[in-house]
């Protein structure tokens, strides 16, 4: 039984890091009214490992949908990967931690706290990769409001799905 659960628990992040890296890939052709700025539709996916699976397994889902995602773009090891590599860890050990300490936000809260982590991740590869401190003081706010909305988002449609779920989804019959 317990061999069945663990099966049931690999497919399900499987399933989470292929619909990440889906949604990851998708969202390049979304056209965007700042060029770096992008939805995080596939956060989605590592929003629901967390609250579904448990606290921790948001990081693998994050690390497989980057990956996965920037091997159908052909984009590994350039500077966007490791932008997103860096966002997508950090975002999900911040969510993870808040998640596992019963912090007090809500999944919303969560997701919103995950998205201003990534955004900040990122920013800090930003300004080791062009070594220009200024990179960081000219783009937190145009990273830090967006990263409000598009975690709203995210946590809303995040709370859409989970509520859909049958209730034996993981480990029931």
């Amino acid at each position: 039984m317990q061999s069945q659960d663990r099966n049931k628990r690999v497919a399900v992040l499987a399933i989470l890091i292929a619909l990440g890296a889906v949604l990851w890939a998708l969202e390049e052709f979304i056209p965007r009214p700042i060029p770096w700025l992008k939805p995080g539709l596939a956060n989605i996916a590592t929003v629901i490992a967390i609250v579904v699976l448990g606290p921790w397994d948001g990081l693998p889902v994050a690390i497989g949908r980057v990956i996965l995602g920037a091997l159908i773009l052909g984009r590994i090891g350039s500077a966007a990967f490791l932008m997103s590599i860096s966002g997508a860890v950090v975002s999900a050990a911040v969510m993870g931690v808040l998640w596992r300490i019963k912090a007090p936000l809500s999944i919303y809260g969560i997701s919103v706290s995950g998205a201003l982590a990534h955004g900040l991740s990122q920013l800090g590869v930003a300004v080791l990769l062009v070594y220009t401190p200024f990179v960081l003081r000219f783009f937190l706010p145009l990273v830090s409001l967006p990263a409000i909305a598009t975690g709203l988002l995210v946590g809303l449609l995040s709370v859409a799905l989970i509520k859909r779920f049958p209730g034996n989804f993981i480990y029931g019959n």
